[in-house]
């Protein structure tokens, strides 16, 4: 069912059809509202390399300048699972295999963007490590040398893999 608007539900003033983040939606005249209808789904890649986790340091906000999972919102049609793995070499230059389900969360971060964030584990199958999209840099880190986390879901995971879960229990 297609949805449609005609008032900015900030303002109330004209809403207006313009391109934002690749598609064209709904946006205010007066405030520069975005109106978005369906809830926004986030995916996830928990990349390990021996001892060391894959992090991205955010270019934008939430959370500009602290570190995350690479991540990125699902597109229309797309498989949330080739969205991890496209997101991942967007951000990080690295082509993964997202392979196991660890987690499915709702709206882990108060501030953050995503309403459902999905989380894979996947497995480095190529690429050169380079900061790319909407990372600042990149990096492996070992678990006593964490930079300062963004997300609340990737600190979540990152604490779970920490106190030793397996990859399997990272999603309970």
């Amino acid at each position: 069912m297609m949805r449609s608007a005609q008032y900015c539900p900030q303002c109330g003033a004209r809403l207006r059809l313009m391109e934002r983040f690749g598609k064209i939606r709904p946006v205010c005249s007066r405030c520069d509202h975005t109106v978005f209808f369906d809830p926004k789904v986030a995916a996830v890649a928990f990349v390990e390399e021996g001892e060391r986790v894959l992090l991205v340091k955010r270019a934008n906000e939430p959370g500009k300048g602290r570190w995350a999972l690479p991540a990125g919102f699902v597109d229309p049609e797309e498989d949330p699972r080739s969205a991890a793995e496209r997101e991942t070499l967007e951000e990080t230059g690295i082509v993964v295999q997202a392979f196991d389900l660890l987690a499915v969360l709702h709206r882990p971060d108060a501030d953050g963007l995503a309403d459902i964030v999905i989380v894979y584990r996947a497995r480095v199958i190529g690429g050169a490590l380079c900061a790319n999209d909407d990372a600042d840099e990149v990096g492996w880190f070992s678990q006593d040398n964490l930079p300062e986390i963004a997300l609340a879901s990737t600190q979540l995971l990152i604490d779970r893999w920490r106190n030793g879960d397996s990859p399997h229990q990272l999603g309970r």
